[in-house]
């Protein structure tokens, strides 16, 4: 039975990086009295934890692009994501507030860690944990926010986002560039090592495989395809990649876990009913659905297509009906959320092959086919590339297929449009009444800052991402 998430003090919309909590009423729970034992701390990690919300990356990954079309019981839901719609006002789907809420909460714990002294050699453990938690968590978090806030991912003088470390009732921080974001990440991430216990190895928080695989990822990212390789061939050697059985049960009733790293484990009372973005979980039916284009890709013998597409899909009636979030055996759609898997980390070791200073497309093409050989009821072919363009195209659709309404296609789209010079592309049959493409210089592959950011924060006024 899964853990029910206690949360110890109650979360709070978060308005800007200036802390609106302080402003209370003398008779509220603070830190100093709110926590007050280590075990006090280990119950509010597990508060904060259940702040964390995938459903924004899910959610606009999947709807803003080509993986989806409007659905066939849409009464304008979604409309302004489906129709490329990102503004300043409410264009980001509330990921700004939601992870600086929760790097909020972090910070609240660490801040209270500072007045509290375990009092046996078993309380010293708890507290490293959730200090290690916590640090791992807070650069997790800053990592999304700078992979969509952030001007460059790739340029270490562009600019980056806010990293906020402390709790403040004055604090307005400015932009740091990118590199100084990434030094900040790491930092975190080095001191989350350093105190995580050699027993956290629960792949519903984070542990040194969670840790590393945010590393690579990173790495990947801005530039560093060295770094990336060295990381992914430690993780690869330790996990194996899931069989077709293990895959269809990974998802359906969250009953296999071969493969995962990091998942987030989705409870009664913090169920973000990830379904929920796409269909109407409580009457049926679907406002967004799977693209055309997406379901033509699948293989017949891919035991992918059985993972995306509801059984309830008709393809011959154009109705691709997204399953990968499934009701589940108590029909309440409560689904884990599998953030990391070694699927991935196959992945980045390809890019990162394909993109170094000397291009390993053999290396490359190796990873892209054991992914696809895993997927596969029965054979399939090898594929070999000859340049970048052909190993940047091949493992773009392969992370379109693998990791599809798992919070990537936007990034990828947007990571890839200068190496292939294209944008999104919807299929002619996707897009009749919604947005058919994205050009590959808009302004929309950067989220805009919050105007209520701007409003309350001077630092940030003059640091609006370009467009908006």
């Amino acid at each position: 039975m899964k853990k029910i998430i206690y949360t110890l003090v109650a979360a709070v919309m978060f308005i800007s990086c200036e802390d609106q909590l302080d402003r209370i009423p003398k008779d509220q729970l603070v830190e100093a009295t709110a926590y007050q034992t280590v075990e006090d701390l280990n119950r509010g990690l597990s508060g904060a934890l259940g702040n964390l919300n995938f459903s924004p990356n899910i959610g606009f990954n999947a709807i803003f692009t080509d993986n989806t079309k409007i659905g066939v019981d849409n009464g304008g839901q979604e409309l302004n994501t489906l129709n490329a719609i990102l503004n300043a006002q409410t264009g980001d789907r509330g990921l700004w507030a939601n992870r600086y809420g929760f790097i909020n909460d972090l910070n609240r714990l660490i801040e209270a860690s500072q007045t509290i002294s375990p009092s046996s050699s078993a309380e010293a453990q708890i507290y490293d944990n959730v200090l290690a938690q916590a640090y791992a968590f807070r650069a997790y978090a800053h990592s999304t926010i700078l992979l969509y806030y952030g001007l460059d991912f790739m340029d270490p003088n562009a600019g980056g986002v806010p990293y906020v470390t402390e709790v403040s009732t004055s604090a307005t921080p400015s932009r740091l560039t990118t590199e100084q974001t990434l030094n900040a990440i790491n930092a975190d991430l080095d001191l989350a090592e350093s105190l995580l216990p050699a027993s956290a190895t629960d792949i519903n928080y984070a542990s040194v495989d969670m840790i590393n695989f945010l590393r690579a990822r990173n790495a990947l990212y801005s530039g560093d395809y060295d770094t990336a390789i060295t990381i992914a061939n430690d993780l690869i050697a330790n996990y194996t990649l899931a069989d077709n059985a293990q895959y269809f049960n990974m998802f359906n009733e969250d009953a296999d876990v071969t493969e995962v790293i990091f998942k987030y484990d989705n409870v009664q009372g913090f169920n973000y009913n990830y379904a929920g973005q796409f269909i109407f979980t409580g009457t049926g039916g679907s406002f967004v659905e799977a693209s055309s284009e997406l379901y033509n890709e699948y293989t017949a013998n891919d035991v992918r297509r059985q993972v995306v597409f509801d059984p309830t899909s008709d393809p011959a009636n154009n109705l691709h009906v997204i399953g990968k979030y499934p009701p589940n055996a108590d029909t309440n759609y409560i689904n884990d959320f599998k953030a990391m898997r070694i699927s991935e980390m196959y992945l980045i070791r390809a890019e990162a092959h394909a993109r170094k200073m000397t291009p390993d497309f053999v290396s490359s093409a190796a990873d892209v086919n054991a992914v696809r050989t895993a997927r596969q009821i029965s054979g399939t072919s090898s594929i070999a590339y000859s340049n970048l363009i052909d190993a940047i195209t091949a493992i773009k659709l392969e992370r379109r297929l693998e990791l599809a309404f798992e919070g990537h296609r936007y990034i990828d789209t947007k990571r890839y449009r200068n190496i292939l010079n294209e944008g999104m592309v919807r299929d002619a049959s996707d897009c009749a009444t919604i947005a058919c493409s994205i050009p590959v210089n808009s302004n929309l592959w950067i989220f805009p800052l919050p105007q209520t950011e701007i409003n309350s924060n001077p630092n940030l006024a003059s640091s609006q991402a370009p467009g908006y």
